[in-house]
């Protein structure tokens, strides 16, 4: 279980403008689907995002980005 008091702002990760809006559309209830739709590129494009931004954050799942984003201040609650 993670400690959230014990890293309450993470190491900042330099996110490019697209990276930073995939990761705002992906704290919403959008599907992958619809991600790619709102930022007019293809589904396999925003795989592509997904699954570089898990290595770089070391996150396991959506669950995780969106922990990370907020913790990080890339969204708010």
């Amino acid at each position: 279980m993670y400690n959230f008091s014990s890293n309450p702002n993470p190491d900042p990760v330099p996110l490019n403008h697209r990276e930073r809006h995939f990761v705002q559309l992906a704290c919403s209830e959008l599907t992958y689907v619809q991600i790619a739709d709102k930022m007019c590129v293809s589904p396999r494009t925003v795989d592509g995002y997904r699954e570089a931004l898990f290595e770089r954050l070391q996150v396991k799942s959506r669950v995780g980005l969106a922990m990370w984003a907020v913790r990080a201040g890339v969204v708010s609650l």
